[in-house]
Formats: C-alpha cells, structure tokens, sequence
C-alpha cells in the first residue's frame, strides 16, 4: 500500500470514528441529533470541496498544459452563460391568484431564467457526450 492510500485510508477511518461518535454521543433533544448530523455532513462538503480545489489548483499551476485546458473550459462555461443570459426572460412570476411575487420581477426574475437556462445546456451537453461515449464503446 503506498503512502497515498494509506493517508487517505486513515482520514477516512478518522471522519467515520466522528460519524459514530456523533451518532452515539447525539442528546436526547428533538432536533438535537440532526442538528449535529447536518452540522457534520457541512462541515464534510466544506473540506471537501476546499480539498478539491486545493488539489486541483495545485495540478493546474503545476502543468501547464492542465492550465490550457482550464482555461479554454472556463471561457467556454463562460460562452454558455452569456447565451443563458441572453435567451433567458425577465418576466414577473405570479401566483395563483394572480398577484406577482414580492421580488421576481427585473434581475432576480431574469438571473433565476439564466440559471435554469444554464443547467439545461450543461444537461444536454452532458447527456449527448453520454450516449456518444456509450455509443463508441458499444463499437469497440
């Protein structure tokens, strides 16, 4: 076992150990226990996350063709949104009874069409490269 899998071995023996801990030592309230659960699965996001990006940088700046690439994806996510931007409406939501929501008319109204707009694109993208890539397997 090389020294990467067995540290990363051992941090993951450590966050279950706080896991079991949390659950075993979790106060007889009534909301008590989740409190600590959703507290805990934050705190596992937040270093996760910031692991991610720690180790991603750190690959990016140290070869510089990762950092080509980098850019190119970011210019264009970058591309996607404005498009997202551009087709999405900025009209007022209404309710049932046909009176419009506090605050969904203007940019709240047009940054909300962006986003879904956005994710739309990205699931497209991402499902086309899926069956591209399950198509060309499927040939080999």
């Amino acid at each position: 076992m090389n020294t990467k899998s067995k540290i990363t071995t051992i941090v993951a023996v450590i966050l279950a150990l706080i896991g079991v801990a949390f659950y075993f030592f979790a106060t007889k309230g009534e909301d008590a226990p989740t409190g600590n659960y959703v507290t805990y699965g934050l705190f596992l996001i937040i270093v996760t996350a910031g692991l991610a990006l720690l180790f991603s940088l750190f690959n990016i700046f140290t070869k510089p063709a990762l950092l080509k690439k980098a850019l190119i994806a970011l210019g264009l996510m970058a591309v996607v949104l404005v498009i997202s931007y551009i087709t999405a409406k900025g009209n007022v939501v209404y309710d049932a009874s046909g009176n419009p929501f506090e605050g969904s008319e203007g940019s709240v109204s047009k940054w909300v069409g962006t986003f879904i707009n956005y994710s739309m694109i990205l699931i497209i993208v991402g499902a086309v490269l899926f069956l591209i890539d399950m198509i060309r397997n499927i040939v080999k």
